[in-house]
């Protein structure tokens, strides 16, 4: 397969799906951003990787997407492909594919491919071994699928954390090490709520309203022991690829996401050394320039449409840089007041 080739192979490819799809035993369905999602698959492992991670609720409003995930050779699928460049330039291969009803992913180094389909909305995940997984797809599988299944001209999956109350709240944005995730779960131990703590599914097509993907969290080891997460017995004490304690709501006794965030503003968390936290107007670009490079650069395919997501959320909302204070009660009683005076 080259660039060249692309959809002549992918044609191919997707004559093979139906079959497979039908002999793959494990299945796991959910509605997400208004979508019913199927997904088959024949590795029991990722089946309850998907029945972990993946939020589920609300009645769909969209045509089905199916998923099929399962090792090369398998369910009568074809073996690995075979990239006959001497590099998988991916730039190269979106731009090959912006105008087709194609879209791929591939990571060289372990054998991993996905492959999608828009006009039918079938996604195939072919990997080598059932380990041969991103390190990151344990906290957010399917990601790439969701965001070329539900992204359109008013709405993409953005990279963002969530707190709201009583239905209305606020995106949270920041390189790692900046507090997003700590506010977040300071947050949601305090009784705020959450639609995501680390990619949410955002429409500004009126309103702006941002629903949930994952029910995954993740904290460093410092809020782990700040938020004396050791006193939860789901909360295990070993860490992802990134040096993080990765769990869900449920392993901490949060209520379950809420349906839906009418976002009010944006707010950039960072570490401070007063002893209260405060909130300080920034830009526009300085709100763009925290929201967009980072989900943009993470997700591939459709580009554009996640740029102009992230413009029009610079320029709808007011964004704040959030000072945060070493105290989580005290952060989540700020962030608390905060969404209440923002509310119209």
């Amino acid at each position: 397969m080259n660039t060249g080739n692309l959809i002549e192979y992918l044609d191919w490819l997707f004559a093979h799906f139906d079959a497979a799809f039908a002999r793959a035993k494990a299945q796991v369905c959910v509605t997400l951003g208004g979508a019913r999602i199927d997904c088959r698959t024949s590795i029991g492992s990722y089946a309850e990787t998907l029945r972990i991670a993946l939020a589920d609720g609300g009645a769909p409003i969209r045509a089905d997407c199916r998923i099929l995930v399962a090792c090369a050779d398998t369910l009568g699928l074809p073996g690995l492909p075979a990239w006959d460049e001497p590099f998988f330039l991916e730039r190269a291969v979106e731009a090959a594919l912006s105008a087709t009803r194609y879209r791929l992913h591939h990571m060289a180094e372990n054998g991993f491919w996905q492959f999608y389909d828009r006009e039918t909305g079938r996604g195939l995940q072919l990997q080598r071994t059932a380990r041969d997984l991103p390190p990151w797809d344990g906290g957010s599988p399917l990601r790439n699928f969701l965001h070329w299944h539900m992204r359109g001209a008013s709405r993409a999956l953005v990279h963002a954390g969530s707190l709201g109350i009583g239905g209305r709240g606020v995106l949270l944005s920041g390189p790692g090490g900046s507090g997003k995730s700590g506010t977040v779960l300071a947050g949601i131990l305090h009784g705020l709520e959450t639609v995501g703590d680390d990619y949410v599914l955002v429409d500004v097509a009126q309103a702006t309203l941002a629903r949930p993907l994952f029910r995954t969290l993740k904290t460093d080891p410092a809020g782990y022991a700040r938020l004396q997460l050791q006193h939860w017995p789901a909360v295990r004490p070993g860490l992802n690829w990134q040096g993080k304690h990765q769990f869900t709501l449920g392993d901490i006794g949060a209520a379950p996401q809420t349906a839906g965030l009418v976002i009010d503003a944006i707010c950039l968390p960072r570490v401070g050394t007063d002893r209260t936290t405060r909130f300080d107007p920034v830009s526009p670009k300085q709100a763009f320039l925290a929201i967009a490079p980072s989900g943009v650069s993470q997700i591939p395919g459709d580009r554009d449409v996640s740029f102009g997501v992230c413009a029009a959320l610079a320029r709808r909302l007011p964004a704040y840089q959030m000072t945060l204070g070493p105290d989580p009660g005290e952060i989540a009683q700020a962030m608390t007041g905060f969404i209440e005076d923002l509310r119209p």
